[in-house]
């Protein structure tokens, strides 16, 4: 790994960066705990402000300054207990719903002078402030993707379904997630990132396949399914296939941590 590549590793883990971890790897029980309820929470809040606020992939975060919906649905969030969801599909599309919810409330923390998640806080605090409060337990951004949704449910989709609130993430969805859709939820989201010319550069005349970073900073995950270039053949489409099929080389684009805002 390049030098510069390797000191960027270390200074962050969003969902858009690799696995680093640090103080925020234990979630912390709040005092006195919150009550924490038995599975019944209801994402149509959520969903809806996702469809008020997203844009092509990106957010009006204008919009969502003064609705109290969101903070309805963190508190929603926060009283839930993730361990009483039976189903495991539900359960995924809790704690996505959970981090992308959480991530949205934290840009408003500072909107509107709010430029870039990565000026946020020093050394990429954004993700590592052990303040968003699960079922009882405050998180960490990283720890909820790293140690709860990467190693718990192991599925490389969930790449394309988490957002970094930055321009080169995976747009955020314009829906939440949902048990009962979540496994085509979950390809409409990696076909969408696959398929997208800008975030994976993949052209017929190059013998290069250029990806997201992505591919790069978590290229444990796609191990198991072949490596980044045959996950990926697995979702793109048409001349884009064709070109990746051919492609001898695979590198990995600059990654571009302005604010996904519109």
């Amino acid at each position: 790994m390049l030098p510069l590549l390797a000191l960027a590793i270390s200074l962050f883990a969003p969902a858009c960066g690799p696995a680093a971890q640090g103080s925020a790897d234990k979630g912390s029980a709040m005092a006195p705990a919150a009550a924490v309820a038995p599975a019944a929470i209801d994402h149509a809040v959520w969903d809806a402000l996702l469809k008020k606020a997203v844009k092509n992939g990106r957010v009006d975060y204008g919009v969502l300054k003064d609705d109290p919906s969101l903070a309805a649905y963190l508190d929603a969030v926060a009283k839930t207990d993730p361990a009483s969801i039976a189903d495991a599909k539900d359960r995924l599309a809790f704690w996505i719903n959970a981090y992308n919810a959480h991530t949205v409330a934290a840009v408003l923390a500072h909107w509107p002078g709010i430029t870039s998640v990565s000026t946020a806080y020093p050394d990429f605090g954004f993700f590592k402030n052990q303040d968003k409060v699960v079922g009882g337990t405050k998180y960490a951004l990283n720890e909820i993707e790293n140690e709860i949704i990467r190693k718990q449910f192991k599925d490389p989709r969930v790449h394309a379904a988490l957002n970094c609130a930055s321009v080169s993430c995976p747009p955020i969805a314009a829906f939440a997630f949902l048990g009962a859709q979540l496994d085509a939820q979950l390809d409409q989201t990696m076909r969408g990132f696959a398929n997208d010319p800008d975030r994976n550069q993949i052209k017929a005349d190059a013998d290069t396949a250029m990806l997201s970073q992505i591919f790069n900073w978590y290229g444990d995950d796609f191990k198991s399914v072949g490596g980044p270039k045959a996950f990926l053949l697995k979702f793109v489409d048409g001349d884009r296939k064709a070109a990746l099929e051919k492609a001898t080389k695979v590198d990995f684009l600059p990654y571009d941590w302005n604010l996904n805002k519109i």
